[in-house]
């Protein structure tokens, strides 16, 4: 494309320069001739007025001269036999119709620029000048030879300035193309060795070495989430263990006796369905925390104080021994209902498992901010770092019933709408979780506005 480009440029500056240089010669010639016009000088020398003036033979490299009638008939000069031709323009100058013609013919094998004016011209052997029609011709020998030559070196020209811009244009397309090749090879290498920790040089404000920083932050996204995914299977792996060993024993031991009395009986399948349940509420947490963002529900306005009034009604019911104290105004946050719910569930459920009988669980909702107070034990200090952390369990509470996936759930559906979530120990003790949504858009224009 290059070498394309370079060579209608070159080409079409080349016809220019050519046809520019053809129209200068011609004015050029055409000047010499009106030039040799004002010069020229004739003498009649009868019988039969042949005429005498300064010239050459025809053919030779200098002017050439003859004198036209008005009748259209050639008067040579003396000693030439070679009339140069006449045409009807050369005759109605001779007749005073027209000023001067002029005109580049072929005439016996020579290239010629003739010119026919009418003018005053001295008449030698005396003293008037006469009104008389000169046609004179110069050849062209040396323009022709001129314009060859510029045509030669013109073309040569193009043809040199299309290499180079081919050859320049590879050099400098395969130097551009250089970071598209390490990029296709780390691609090659990750794909072949599932090693996300591949990088691409970067180097440089350009295009491509944007676009290889946009790689490398794909792949460390990339690597990020594979490594969370080996996590998540491992960490799902142990904590599936405990349950379905205990279930086994449990199975194994009703298969091998079938003549339990009664009571063991009951107690080992309460123990049974409890496992199951614990199983069930396990494997849903897997699958919320595998989804992701990556639910089909769509975003939408949700009332998000309404979402919190239905939740406590829950946890009341799921914690009888404990009372939830609800100080709610009216919030909107833009996002998934029901994701929004199933977070709130679990703040409140969190709560509810840490409170002791009769003690209160405070729920306030203000200004986009959800508040859970809880009056329990609380978190030890070296642990709030891990809180919402999957599968991290308190050691305090690794004897009670829960996967360590409730809060971890609650984090992601607070990165999933812009929000954040916080513990924080309060001085009387207890835990304090902090979940704030940023305002809507139409409530930020309204602030703007104000």
């Amino acid at each position: 494309m290059a070498a394309v480009a370079v060579a209608v440029a070159v080409a079409v500056a080349a016809v220019v320069m050519y046809f520019a240089a053809k129209v200068f010669l011609a004015r050029q010639v055409m000047d010499s001739l009106h030039a040799q016009a004002a010069q020229a000088q004739v003498e009649f020398r009868p019988p039969g007025q042949v005429i005498s003036f300064l010239g050459s033979p025809f053919g030779g490299t200098q002017d050439y001269y003859q004198v036209i009638s008005d009748d259209g008939k050639p008067q040579l000069a003396n000693g030439e036999t070679t009339p140069l031709p006449v045409t009807a323009d050369d005759l109605a100058v001779a007749r005073g119709s027209s000023d001067e013609t002029s005109r580049d013919v072929w005439f016996q094998g020579v290239h010629l620029q003739i010119l026919t004016i009418h003018e005053e011209v001295p008449v030698r052997n005396s003293r008037l000048e006469e009104p008389l029609t000169l046609e004179i011709a110069q050849p062209l020998t040396t323009v022709d030879h001129t314009l060859a030559l510029l045509k030669l070196l013109l073309f040569g020209v193009t043809a040199g300035g299309v290499a180079l811009a081919a050859v320049m244009g590879w050099l400098i397309a395969k130097a551009a193309m250089r970071p598209v090749y390490r990029l296709r090879a780390a691609v090659d290498r990750v794909t072949e060795t599932r090693d996300m920790r591949v990088k691409v040089p970067d180097e440089g404000n350009d295009e491509l070495a944007r676009l290889g920083a946009h790689f490398n932050r794909m792949l460390t996204a990339l690597d990020q989430s594979l490594r969370m995914q080996r996590q998540l299977v491992a960490d799902a792996s142990h904590e599936l263990r405990t349950p379905l060993t205990s279930l086994r024993t449990n199975v194994e031991v009703l298969q091998r006796s079938p003549d339990l009395p009664e009571g063991e009986r009951e107690k080992l399948l309460r123990d049974l369905v409890s496992q199951v349940e614990q199983l069930t509420r396990l494997i849903q947490d897997l699958i919320d925390l595998a989804r992701g963002d990556q639910t089909p529900e769509e975003e939408e306005e949700v009332r998000l104080d309404w979402v919190v009034a239905a939740a406590v009604e829950r946890a009341a019911t799921n914690w009888p021994s404990v009372q939830f104290d609800a100080q709610l105004v009216e919030s909107v946050v833009v996002g998934q209902a029901g994701r929004l719910d199933r977070a709130v569930s679990n703040l409140l459920d969190n709560a509810g498992k840490w409170s002791r009988d009769g003690q209160v669980v405070e729920v306030s909702m203000e200004d986009h901010e959800l508040v859970v107070r809880d009056h329990g034990p609380g978190i030890e200090p070296s642990d709030l770092p891990y809180v919402f952390d999957r599968f991290w369990r308190a050691p305090g509470a690794r004897g009670m019933p829960g996967s360590g996936l409730g809060l971890a759930i609650v984090r992601q559906v607070a990165d999933a709408h812009h929000a954040t979530v916080t513990a924080e120990l309060p001085p009387d003790g207890g835990t304090l979780m902090r979940l704030r949504f940023p305002a809507t858009e139409a409530e930020q224009a309204v602030l703007s506005l104000l």
